[in-house]
C-alpha cells in the first residue's frame, strides 16, 4: 500500500470517528484555570467525577495564568469569540468588567445564592443578574506554629481575650531567644501586608467600614480610617512589632523555625506544614467579627457555543466538585454544605476556630487593577517609614488610585 492511500485511509478514520462523536452527541468544553502541578493533580478528580456524570459531556484542561488569559480573552470578546467555554480566574473584577459590556453570561439561576458564604458572591449580582460564582479559596488569617508556645510555656495567640492580652504575649514573644521580631513581614509582593491591613478593619473597623471601602463609600482619607491606622497599626509599626521584610517563602519558614511568633498569611500554608499534626495553628484577633477570603471565581464567557453544558459544569464545580476539591487540603470552601468531614484535619481545626465569623473579598481583588499595584507599593513604603506624614500620603494616594480605578471598572 503506497504512502498517499494510507494518507487518505488515515484521514478516513478520523472523519468517521469524528462524526461517530457527533452522532453520540458527546461535546467537548473547553476549560482555562491556573492550576498545575499539585494543585492541577487536586483538581483533576473533580473533572473525573463531572465526566462519569455526564457521559455526554468531555471536559479540555488548559492552564492559563489569570493576567495572561485576562489579555487574551480582552482581544477575543471584542471579535465576539472566546478561546474556551468556561474559565477560572482570581481577578473578580474583570468578571465584573466583562459583564457590563456583555461579555459574560448570565447565569442567573444555575446556584443558590444563599447556600454561598455570606459576602462571597455577591460582587457578581448585576442589576438582578448573576454572572460568576466563587470557587474554593483561602482565608487571610494569623498564623503560628503552636509547638513554639508549648516549648516556650506561653498561652497561645487564639487564646488571648482582648487586644491588649495579644499585645502583651507579642510582647513576651519579643523576649524569647532566637526571636527576630514578634510577627514577621512578607516581602516581594505586596499582598502580605494587604492582608494585615485587611485584617486591622475587618476587626477594629466593622464590616460598614470594610464594605465601604471596598465600594468607594467611605475614603482611605476619612477620619474613622485614619484613627484606625494611626492607633492601631501605626504603633505596632513604630514599635518593631513587625519584623524586616523577608520572601514570603522565608518568612512562612522562620514562623515555623521559631524566628517569630506569627504571621499574618493564608490558611493554604497548611500544606506547608504537615508534620508534626496539630502544631499548625491560626487565630482570630481579640473582637474580629469577620475575615478576607480570597478565592477563584468561574465564569461562562457569552460567546460559548455550548451554553447549555457549560452551565452544568459550572453548578457542579460550584457544589459538588468544591466538596471534592477540599478534600485536598489548603483550601475552603465558599459552598456552606461541603461537611466538616470533607477537610482534612488542619482545615478542620481552621473552621473550628474560626467559626461562623462573616466572610469578606479581598479588597485589593475585588477593586483590582491599578488600585491593587498601588496599596502594595503604599503599604511597603508605611512598613519602610510608619510616621504620621508618610501614612497621610499613603492613604491619599490610595485613595485616588481606588476612585480611578472604580470609575473605570463602572465604565
Amino acid at each position: 500500500m503506497n504512502r498517499t492511500l494510507k494518507r487518505a485511509l488515515a484521514a478516513a478514520l478520523v472523519a468517521v470517528s469524528g462524526l461517530g462523536l457527533a452522532a453520540q452527541g458527546v461535546v467537548t468544553l473547553r476549560m482555562i484555570a491556573p492550576w498545575a502541578d499539585k494543585e492541577l493533580e487536586g483538581f483533576k478528580p473533580v473533572l473525573e467525577r463531572f465526566e462519569q456524570l455526564n457521559p455526554g459531556i468531555k471536559v479540555e484542561y488548559r492552564t492559563g495564568k489569570p493576567e495572561d488569559t485576562a489579555t487574551i480573552l480582552s482581544a477575543q470578546f471584542s471579535v465576539k469569540k472566546t478561546p474556551a467555554d468556561i474559565i477560572d480566574t482570581s481577578f473578580s473584577a474583570f468578571i465584573v468588567q466583562e459583564a457590563r459590556k456583555g461579555n459574560i453570561l448570565d447565569i442567573s439561576g444555575a446556584v443558590d445564592i444563599k447556600d454561598y458564604r455570606p459576602g462571597s458572591i455577591d460582587q457578581f449580582v448585576i442589576g438582578r443578574k448573576l454572572y460568576g460564582v466563587t470557587s474554593i479559596g483561602g482565608l487571610d488569617i494569623a498564623e503560628y506554629n503552636a509547638k513554639f508556645y508549648r516549648d516556650n510555656k506561653l498561652p497561645e495567640p487564639k487564646d488571648a481575650k482582648t487586644w491588649e492580652d495579644f499585645l502583651a504575649l507579642m510582647d513576651k514573644v519579643r523576649k524569647v531567644p532566637g526571636v527576630k521580631a514578634p510577627i514577621g513581614t512578607g516581602g516581594g509582593v505586596g499582598w502580605t501586608n494587604t492582608t494585615v491591613v485587611q485584617t486591622f478593619i475587618n476587626t477594629f473597623g466593622g464590616k460598614a467600614m470594610y464594605n465601604g471601602l471596598l465600594v468607594g463609600s467611605i475614603s482611605w482619607e476619612s477620619p474613622e480610617v485614619k484613627k484606625l491606622f494611626r492607633e492601631r497599626l501605626l504603633p505596632l509599626l513604630q514599635g518593631k512589632y513587625f519584623g524586616e521584610p523577608e520572601e514570603n517563602a522565608a518568612v512562612t519558614q522562620n514562623m515555623w523555625a521559631g524566628k517569630y511568633g506569627l504571621f499574618f498569611g493564608g490558611t493554604t500554608d497548611s500544606l506547608k506544614f504537615p508534620s508534626p499534626a496539630g502544631d499548625y495553628s491560626v487565630c482570630l484577633l481579640p473582637g474580629q467579627k469577620a475575615i478576607s477570603m480570597w478565592t477563584d471565581f468561574w465564569f461562562i464567557p457569552a460567546y460559548t457555543e455550548h451554553p447549555k453544558e457549560a452551565l452544568k459544569l459550572m453548578k457542579f464545580l460550584a457544589t459538588e466538585g468544591q466538596a471534592i476539591q477540599v478534600k485536598g487540603g489548603g483550601r475552603i470552601a465558599t459552598y456552606t454544605k461541603v461537611p466538616l468531614s470533607n477537610y482534612p484535619a488542619a482545615e478542620q481545626k481552621i473552621l473550628k476556630i474560626i467559626g461562623s465569623v462573616a466572610v469578606n473579598p479581598d479588597i485589593d481583588d475585588i477593586i483590582g487593577g491599578k488600585f491593587q499595584t498601588v496599596m502594595w507599593d503604599q503599604l511597603k513604603l508605611l512598613w519602610a517609614d510608619p510616621t504620621a506624614d508618610t501614612l497621610d500620603s499613603v492613604l491619599a494616594e490610595m485613595q485616588a488610585a481606588s476612585v480611578e480605578t472604580l470609575k473605570g471598572s463602572a465604565k
